[in-house]
This record gives structure tokens, C-alpha cells and sequence, in this order.
């Protein structure tokens, strides 16, 4: 497995300043985010990715997979094009594109969305790249595997990958081997969330917690992933919160021993 922290923690960082905290963290590198912002942002990526993987490298550490803006769900921008240009002419053969929202029309949205995919389809086999769509739990199409399944199957899946997360799969999805099973013609890449669910005064709500401490089924992951022979990219998402970096860095190290021991396959 290769083991990613997803840098959008890391917006005030500079690129030696992150891979120090990646290396600490003993990550093997980053899911790496390319938004506004960022030290690496859909302007000047042409010019600050190749920068940023030559950081990187110095330190032992991989940038395989970038993460777009999450309104990037239109493969005929600029931006969507200078963000694929980059990373396929450095080597980055993953991206994590945006989320198209359900709002009224399930159909037609879905439709809508079909056709959008097929595009990045086409820029991925233009640029050598896979655009990747992540399962969000929530209001998204492809909010989880089956979902995802709609909106991926017919398209060339060297150029289109699934993206399934541990935690929003948990949530809105079937159990996870299960879901895996149903993606497998397109599964690319693996997300670590853990969540569990908490009661607020204007109802329930789940909420990230750190890996171990919810309701992810961890068994069953690993039985998912020995099903699918899957020995790729395990990019850590970590979105709650910690009081400081010391913090996030010494549960990025608990995390990472966790899914070593229990992933394993």
C-alpha cells in the first residue's frame, strides 16, 4: 500500500514546510491539494507542481495523486485543463475531481453529470491521467458505491476511477467489501475517514472522529480489499480537528498504525 496525508490541512505551509510534516507524520506522501490559495493552486500549477514534486522527492516522499477545487466538475475549463496538462507531464496519474450536487431532478442531473464524466474521460486519455470521483455522503451524486455505479459504468475506466471513502461509504452505503465489489471495474483509489454519530439540538448528525474510534467496519475494509487485490493508494483525510500541528501530527502516526495492522492483507 502506499500511504498519502491529504494537504488541505496545510494551506499556510510551504512546500519544505509540509514535507517536513509529512515525514514526521511517516507518510509515504500526499494526496496533494491544487486549489485556490494553496501553495500549488489551478493558476500556477504548470510551474509549481513540477516544484513540488522535486521538494517532495527530496525528502523521500511521492506525489501521486492531486486533489482539485471541488466546483472543478466541468472537464472543458481552463482549469480543468491546465490541471490535468500538469500532472500528466510530471507523472501524477491521479486526480480527484469535483462533486456534482443533487437538486431536484435526479435523472437529469445524473444524465447531466454522465456526460460530463465522459469528458473527463477524454481529457484523462489526452493527458494520460484518471479522474477520479470521490463517494461524499450527503446531497452528491455517487454518494456511495452502487450511486457511483451510475454515474461511472459504460465509461473507459483507465480514464475514470471511483474514489470511495471509508467513512461517507459508511454512512450512505452498503457494507464496504460489498461496495467495493460493486465499483470493482472502477476502484482506484481508498479514502480513511472514521465517523460515528452524535445528537445536537437540532438532531443527529455524524461527525469525523480518528480511525478506530467510530462505526467503520475495519474487517470488513480489509476483507474488500483482499477481495479486490487492492494494493494501491490509502490517502488518510483526517478532517477533524486538533488543538495544534503537534497534535495532528501524532495522530496522523496513530492512524497509520492502525490501518497498517488492521489492512494489512
Amino acid at each position: 500500500m502506499q500511504y498519502l496525508y491529504f494537504s488541505k490541512h496545510f494551506r499556510d505551509q510551504n512546500l519544505p514546510e509540509i514535507a517536513s510534516i509529512l515525514t514526521k507524520m511517516g507518510v509515504d506522501g500526499a494526496d496533494f491539494a491544487v486549489r485556490p490559495g494553496y501553495p500549488v493552486n489551478p493558476t500556477n500549477v504548470a510551474k509549481a507542481l513540477p516544484e513540488a514534486i522535486s521538494v517532495f522527492k527530496s525528502e523521500g516522499l511521492a506525489i501521486p495523486l492531486v486533489t482539485a477545487p471541488t466546483n472543478m466538475t466541468d472537464p472543458s475549463t481552463p482549469e480543468a485543463a491546465r490541471i490535468f496538462e500538469a500532472c500528466g507531464e510530471n507523472g501524477v496519474r491521479y486526480i480527484k475531481i469535483g462533486y456534482f450536487r443533487f437538486m431536484k431532478d435526479y435523472a437529469k442531473e445524473l444524465a447531466a453529470a454522465r456526460k460530463q464524466m465522459e469528458g473527463f474521460a477524454k481529457l484523462g486519455e489526452k493527458t494520460g491521467v484518471r479522474a477520479c470521483y470521490h463517494t461524499h455522503s450527503g446531497n452528491y451524486l455517487g454518494c456511495n458505491c452502487a450511486a457511483q455505479l451510475l454515474l461511472l459504468e459504460g465509461i473507459d475506466p483507465h480514464y475514470v476511477g471511483s474514489y470511495v471513502d471509508t467513512g461517507h461509504d459508511t454512512v450512505d452505503g452498503a457494507p464496504l467489501r460489498m461496495g467495493l465489489s460493486t465499483v470493482a471495474e472502477y476502484f482506484s483509489l481508498l479514502a480513511i475517514k472514521d465517523m460515528r454519530y452524535e445528537k445536537t439540538d437540532k438532531g443527529w448528525r455524524h461527525v469525523t472522529v480518528p480511525v478506530g474510534e467510530g462505526i467503520v467496519d475495519w474487517k470488513d475494509v480489509r476483507r474488500g480489499l483482499i477481495d479486490q487485490h487492492y494494493n494501491g493508494i490509502i490517502s488518510l483525510h483526517a478532517e477533524y480537528h486538533t488543538a495544534d500541528l503537534d497534535e495532528r501530527i501524532a495522530k496522523a502516526q496513530s492512524e497509520l498504525a492502525f490501518l497498517k495492522k488492521h489492512l494489512a492483507t
